[in-house]
């Protein structure tokens, strides 16, 4: 466990052992989450990601996709 310091502006460091054991790079976004009392930061990847293509065929072609989704999505506005 390390420890770190709330500033003034309520920004904390994360120290550099439990960032590198996270992955964490500069500018990735982290949910924050409270659990029992305690502050728990999750990093957001691509996991949040996972199952976005289910509805395709295999192999599937992303571009075909996307541009099926942005007509779809025109329709509706």
């Amino acid at each position: 466990m390390s420890v770190a310091t709330v500033g003034a502006r309520f920004q904390v460091v994360i120290p550099l052992k439990e960032r590198r054991r996270a992955g964490l790079k500069p500018g990735q976004k982290v949910n924050v989450v409270l659990e029992e009392g305690r502050i728990v930061l999750e990093p957001v990847g691509t996991q949040q990601l996972r199952g976005l293509l289910r509805e395709t065929d295999d192999p599937y072609d992303a571009v075909d996709y996307i541009n099926k989704l942005r007509r779809e999505w025109e329709e509706r506005s």
